[in-house]
């Protein structure tokens, strides 16, 4: 039986204080490189922890355009995921039912029908369409698809999420807008009107959007 080689405890434990020995040069010279993919990398780890998506979704701060998955597909996702991180005032988050209205007719519409049934926190998300602001009584989060000016009076101050994946929304009401940037879903929110219309958003997501208007950043 041939033997195998035995190392004194002293050399391995030098070998492993020179693998451990820091090489500042090195590090300092690679730095400034590193610390843009370093922020990034911290950014991938916090969206796996609070969107649980696992190794694939480790990968990717946001979900990313995949082979046979639609933009609206992975927009819905993103909508379900955020509405996690969305609290509402305890008024309206009494019953069981967290009511996502949408008041468009297009491809993102039917990709919300998905979302009914599914959890935040105790209540079940339900989906349905609306077509006049009067309906809007019970909606927690409102869809739209383009700006409706004839709707602002009623959406103002009213305890509800305004979602929309239009350019500019956020000047037109919208309190998260969903765009595709570079293959990849992003969102911009405006903590500004959320906390004029009583809403919550948690530090978690702010984390994760492109872009954040605060009371500062308002026109």
């Amino acid at each position: 039986m041939p033997m195998r080689r035995a190392f004194p405890a002293c050399r391995l434990r030098d070998r492993f204080q020179r693998l451990a020995a820091p090489r500042p040069a090195l590090a300092l010279a690679w730095l400034p490189a590193l610390l843009p993919r370093l922020a990034r990398l911290a950014r991938l780890a916090l969206f796996a922890l609070l969107a649980g998506l696992g190794v694939g979704g480790a990968l990717s701060p946001l979900p990313a355009l995949a082979q046979g998955t639609g933009p609206d597909t992975l927009k819905a996702e993103v909508t379900y995921r955020a509405l996690m991180f969305v609290t509402w005032p305890a008024e309206r988050e009494t019953g069981r039912a967290l009511q996502l209205c949408t008041a468009a007719d297009n491809a993102l519409e039917t990709a919300m029908q998905s979302l009914a049934g599914r959890p935040i926190r105790h209540l079940a998300i339900e989906v349905r369409r609306v077509s006049r602001p009067e309906q809007l009584g019970g909606c927690h989060v409102l869809y739209l698809a383009e700006p409706r000016p004839a709707w602002r009076a009623a959406i103002e101050h009213a305890p509800l999420l305004v979602l929309s994946d239009a350019a500019g929304m956020l000047d037109q009401g919208a309190e998260l807008n969903l765009q595709v940037e570079d293959g990849r879903i992003v969102f911009d929110v405006d903590l500004d009107a959320a906390r004029r219309a009583g809403l919550t958003i948690s530090a978690k997501l702010l984390r994760l959007a492109r872009f954040v208007r605060h009371p500062s950043t308002s026109p």
